[in-house]
């Protein structure tokens, strides 16, 4: 008898949304997904249609509806989703656009300013997140937060649509930049530097807390089971735990647009970095080192679309980028195309291709991508290794490591065993623990976690070659020299009169 049906999981990502079915014991019984696009009306900015998510999600019901076990046994539904995207509601419930995504740059100046009056660390403040959003608002689109009566993240909401309730939880806050981090409430100050009113903000709720019930009517159009609990959720912050089972010694890199790199920290072991790249991050069931890669995943299907454009499928154009040589003729690629965090915590990096000449063809480009995605990986698993923390294998979870050959090469540039237990399939494992705990109180978050792994797939570094050390050396003085050189000039661009920074077509002509 196949099993039923347990918890119905929703992972509202940046260009897709996926549902996905699980079983009590932590089998995957059936998954959907839809994409959607996002807009960029000017260079560095980036927006997204909300009912373009509601509509994914719809559509992925619809379809797992007539998926064998339906959904009418479904006892729990729990979301996930990306962070830092704040949705405005009107008093009626309406979207008041523009819904600025995480990966929006407008706000870095706004940023730089909240940072000298909050004195925050970057991994709590920086421009992916939406307070900056906010204050950006409140100078250039002041209407939106005058009809703004509540806000919301994509995951929430989704739940919204479904149950009718403003809620959000912790993790959300903490990507707001709004979360007092030693008091875990609102630090709804902080809404008065963006001109916004503290009402705005909803009730706040941990993972596993009851979200509302579901709307009748959408339980009968989906056939789902209307006494099925809806959870509140968290962001997909969850990836740093969900990549593998979680131990020391082994490093997660959750590859997907972007990349987040985490390993798991002895309850008893306190690391700090003093230079702030890295941060340990305390919201999750335990402590966790590392850092989070602006522009991974999203680089590779960037250099595969202008390259190949749609004279070549993906998998293809990967094909004939494994073709050529390590180190992709001696071209190496800086994957900041939408600013860096960490480890350089600098919006105004930009990507480049080092080394060009004219040899080189779109296969070797490609390939310098896909290294240099790599090469930003390894770069900080050096500084974990400056930190005094023993890493011996690297657990590669999220859609890139699906993606063929990418995590042999992973291997051979960091020199590390690459292990790959959870292929596309990540966040919504903690969805379906969450799920686990909140309907049986004897259940543990991390056990109910575990049942979702089998074994992984191994990857070992080629031996006796090191075809990637001259490469990567290279990476690192450049990613150094475009830190420093950027820092350098907006240094002294701010010690320029103001005068002096008018352009020359300014004055007046000659007498």
């Amino acid at each position: 008898m196949a099993a039923a049906p347990f918890v119905l999981t929703v992972d509202v990502g940046t260009s897709a949304l996926k549902a996905v079915v699980y079983s009590r014991a932590g089998q995957v019984l059936a998954t959907a997904a839809r994409r959607y696009a996002y807009a960029t009306p000017q260079p560095g900015w980036a927006e997204a249609d909300p009912h373009a998510w509601w509509e994914a999600l719809e559509s992925c019901f619809a379809e797992l509806a007539h998926a064998p076990g339906g959904l009418h046994q479904v006892q729990a539904i729990v979301l996930t989703g990306q962070m830092h995207t704040a949705v405005l509601l009107d008093s009626q419930g309406n979207v008041v656009p523009p819904t600025i995504l995480w990966l929006d740059r407008r706000a870095a100046a706004e940023t730089t300013e909240l940072q000298a009056q909050l004195g925050l660390p970057p991994y709590q403040l920086n421009s992916t997140y939406t307070l900056p959003k906010l204050l950006w608002l409140s100078r250039h689109q002041p209407e939106a937060l005058r009809r703004c009566a509540c806000i919301l993240w994509p995951k929430d909401y989704l739940r919204y649509r479904l149950t009718g309730e403003l809620l959000t939880d912790y993790t959300e806050v903490g990507g707001a930049a709004l979360l007092d981090w030693g008091a875990m409430t609102w630090a709804r100050s902080r809404m008065d530097l963006v001109g916004a009113g503290a009402s705005i903000l909803p009730p706040l709720r941990r993972p596993e807390d009851d979200g509302g019930p579901l709307l009748p009517d959408l339980a009968a159009r989906f056939g789902l089971n209307l006494n099925a609990r809806v959870l509140v959720g968290a962001g997909d912050v969850l990836a740093l735990i969900t990549g593998a089972p979680p131990r020391p010694g082994q490093v997660t890199c959750s590859l997907g647009s972007s990349s987040m790199v985490f390993a798991p920290l002895p309850a008893d072991r306190t690391v700090l970095d003093p230079t702030g790249r890295l941060y340990v991050y305390p919201l999750l069931p335990y402590p966790l080192l590392g850092g989070v890669s602006s522009t991974t995943g999203a680089a590779v299907q960037w250099a595969w679309q202008m390259l190949f454009g749609k004279e070549v499928t993906f998998a293809e154009a990967i094909t004939q980028a494994l073709r050529t040589d390590s180190g992709a003729g001696g071209l190496v690629f800086l994957p900041f195309l939408s600013g860096e965090r960490s480890p350089f915590w600098n919006d105004g990096l930009r990507g480049a291709f080092y080394g060009l000449t004219l040899s080189h063809g779109r296969a070797e480009l490609l390939r310098a991508v896909l290294e240099g995605v790599a090469f930003s990986l390894r770069y900080l698993l050096d500084l974990f290794a400056g930190l005094g923390v023993h890493l011996d294998t690297i657990a590669l979870a999220g859609g890139g490591s699906s993606t063929p050959g990418w995590s042999q090469m992973m291997a051979d540039v960091c020199r590390l065993p690459v292990h790959v237990y959870a292929a596309e399939e990540t966040v919504t494992r903690a969805l379906y623990a969450y799920a686990c705990v909140a309907l049986d109180a004897g259940e543990r978050f991390d056990q109910a976690l575990a049942r979702t792994f089998g074994a992984p797939a191994a990857y070992e570094p080629c031996p006796d070659q090191e075809p990637y050390e001259q490469p990567y050396r290279t990476y690192r003085l450049l990613a150094e020299f475009a830190d420093k050189t950027l820092a350098r000039s907006e240094a002294a661009v701010s010690t320029v009169p103001l005068k002096d920074k008018e352009s020359p077509c300014s004055e007046k002509p000659d007498e």
